[in-house]
């Protein structure tokens, strides 16, 4: 009987459709998988990069614009206008003026709240701290800045400038404005007179010090020697526009408009002597781009006359306005820029960044994005089972205010793709917003477009958005917990917003479900770990007299601060600029470039006369 039952059994099996038995197979493989208790997993974070302020003395968040750079010897010294307005408020609320210090470009330190709004004699108002700039002179430091004037000067925003034994404040105010609103005949309106910078020069032994400003219309002028006072260029006792104050022109300038923020620079060599042309950087259009103009001479700088160099960054995807400061520190040109990428983040809730600046041999500048990583940050690309990048679709910042906040409708599309743009499948993990010391927690911030982030709506989609909420149920969207990957590799995420639903890869789309198949909602994430060394090898290293060096016997294997290594081939040599004519040594440089950082090593070839093989 019990043969007979087993046989019962088999034949009652063979019934069974061959579908039914497939859609029981899948069935059961996801009822195994989510009975199955996922295992929590911790990836690894990018601690540093963008944004390099925003936090006060406790460590706590904090919002400032509008960064202006001092490097005063071995220390650069950053100040911003703190931005103080409250998530139900887009106005510019902003009571004082705050300091930070580096000795390196990549860790700050917080230092000082260096002049409030309430020391100024002639204000308006206790809020509007806006736009300013340090210099150093003579051991004595001085503030330019900006602020709305009360009627003891007539009204309007006005250029301020106080002073300080210290880069780090306090600043003692002059008690009167060094520029007011009504010095600027036929101003176009009150708020023309903002955005101070200012350029300390020596042409033919005699020093110079200029200060230059401007909303729509720029201007400078040159300052005495106790730099807190314009200089009476015709003597006649009075300080007036064109005489004394010089506005300015940009020629070739078509398609644009000066909009403010111009900040003075020029470059300097391996002794710190200034060469090549001086350059206005300066906000254009709206929403604001960042822009520049050079003026070849002496003449030409002091009289503002400046010829158009092109736009070198479009708007932020964050902030409706820029303001960027320019400088030289150990050797390398940086810009510092303002967007919003903290939470709730906006032209008036701002935070500075930072990019390498790359200058061209003849002078120009090619245009560069804002990028989550800095100097510093580490980027990540994520793929799905197939191999497909993890990315969002591409799109262009805009001028069109009514396209941000990038949110809602705004929202843009996360997708899977193998022709995804590089720039646009990068990312930057970082610690979970809604516990960021949760291990198992990681938020994915878009690489390009910092203050973005993969999201999970509440109606479950999944969209590339600001993060704009500013409270739990933000944070939570914006958070994933990082799982062992459910196929047995890579990592699975699970939503915080939504416990027991995944991210998962479907049809090129990245979708959030609860019955995940395995291998889609498994991924694979790939850090960029910055290269180390690298090392090179040479068969030929002796060459005769007027022989071709050759470079095809070269090999080179980059080595990783986390211990790989890898041969390469898309190295550089200096090999054209080594001169074989004649006998000696000669260093052979191999460069190798990856993620914004440089290794070189160099190769000692020797030039011998013909018959020589030692």
């Amino acid at each position: 009987m019990k043969g007979k039952k087993i046989l019962a059994g088999l034949l009652a099996l063979s019934l069974i459709p061959v579908s039914a038995v497939t859609v029981s197979a899948v069935g059961d493989k996801i009822a195994e998988r989510q009975l199955r208790v996922p295992v929590e997993t911790k990836l690894a974070k990018s601690e540093l990069g963008n944004p390099i302020l925003g936090f006060d003395e406790n460590g706590n968040m904090l919002y400032g614009g509008d960064p202006s750079i001092l490097v005063d010897g071995d220390t650069v010294y950053a100040y911003v206008g703190n931005d103080a307005a409250p998530d139900s408020q887009e106005a510019y609320i902003m009571p004082n003026w705050r300091c930070y210090s580096s000795t390196d470009m990549v860790h700050w330190k917080y230092e000082s709240v260096i002049m409030r709004m309430t020391d100024v004699s002639w204000r308006q108002d206790d809020i509007s701290a806006w736009a300013a700039q340090v210099m150093k002179y003579k051991d004595k430091y001085y503030f330019y800045y900006c602020a709305e004037g009360n009627s003891s000067v007539g009204r309007g925003k006005c250029i301020g400038v106080a002073v300080s034994d210290s880069p780090t404040g306090p600043f003692v105010d002059k008690g009167q404005p060094l520029v007011k609103n009504i010095d600027t005949t036929n101003s176009v309106h009150s708020w023309e007179d903002i955005d101070p910078t200012a350029w300390i020069e020596t042409v033919d032994g005699e020093e110079h010090r200029y200060v230059g400003w401007g909303n729509t219309r720029f201007f400078n002028a040159e300052l005495n020697e106790d730099m807190m006072s314009i200089k009476d260029q015709n003597g006649d006792g009075q300080i007036t526009l064109n005489d004394d104050i010089k506005v300015g022109t940009v020629n070739g300038m078509t398609g644009h408009t000066f909009t403010e923020a111009p900040y003075y620079f020029r470059r300097q060599d391996e002794n710190g002597e200034y060469y090549g042309p001086y350059y206005m950087f300066f906000a254009c259009d709206w929403r604001e781009q960042m822009a520049y103009a050079t003026a070849d001479t002496y003449e030409d700088f002091k009289n503002n006359r400046w010829q158009w160099g092109g736009v070198i960054m479009t708007p932020t995807a964050t902030a409706n306005t820029n303001h960027m400061a320019v400088f030289t520190f150990k050797g390398q040109e940086y810009f510092v820029y303002h967007n919003g990428t903290l939470p709730h983040g906006s032209g008036y809730r701002r935070v500075a960044c930072v990019e390498k600046l790359n200058i061209n041999e003849d002078g120009s500048i090619d245009l560069f994005g804002e990028t989550s990583t800095g100097l510093a940050g580490v980027a990540t690309q994520i793929t799905d089972a197939s191999g497909a990048y993890v990315a969002h679709n591409e799109f262009a910042n805009t001028t069109n205010d009514a396209e941000y906040p990038k949110v809602g409708t705004n929202a843009q599309d996360v997708l899977v793709s193998r022709n995804a743009k590089e720039a646009d499948a990068k990312w930057e993990l970082e610690s979970g917003l809604a516990d960021k010391k949760n291990d198992a927690y990681v938020s994915i911030q878009s690489y390009n477009k910092p203050g973005m982030y993969i999201t999970v709506e509440e109606s479950g989609e999944i969209t590339l958005s600001q993060h704009w909420e500013n409270n739990d149920t933000g944070r939570k969207k914006a958070t994933f917990r990082t799982l062992e990957g459910f196929a047995g590799h890579g990592v699975t995420f699970e939503s915080v917003l939504k416990p027991g639903y995944y991210l998962a890869s479907k049809d090129g789309e990245m979708i959030l479900t609860n019955k995940p198949d395995d291998d889609a909602c498994t991924f694979d994430v790939d850090t960029d770990t910055p290269v180390s060394s690298i090392k090179v090898q040479k068969t030929k290293r002796m060459y005769t007299v007027g022989s071709k060096l050759d470079t095809d016997d070269i090999r080179v294997k980059a080595a990783y601060e986390n211990g790989d290594t890898k041969w390469i081939t898309d190295y550089t040599t200096n090999a054209d600029e080594i001169d074989m004519s004649k006998t000696g040594k000669q260093t052979l440089k191999v460069t190798y470039k990856e993620n914004g950082k440089e290794v070189t090593e160099n190769v000692t070839i020797r030039i011998v006369e013909p018959g020589k093989t030692r």
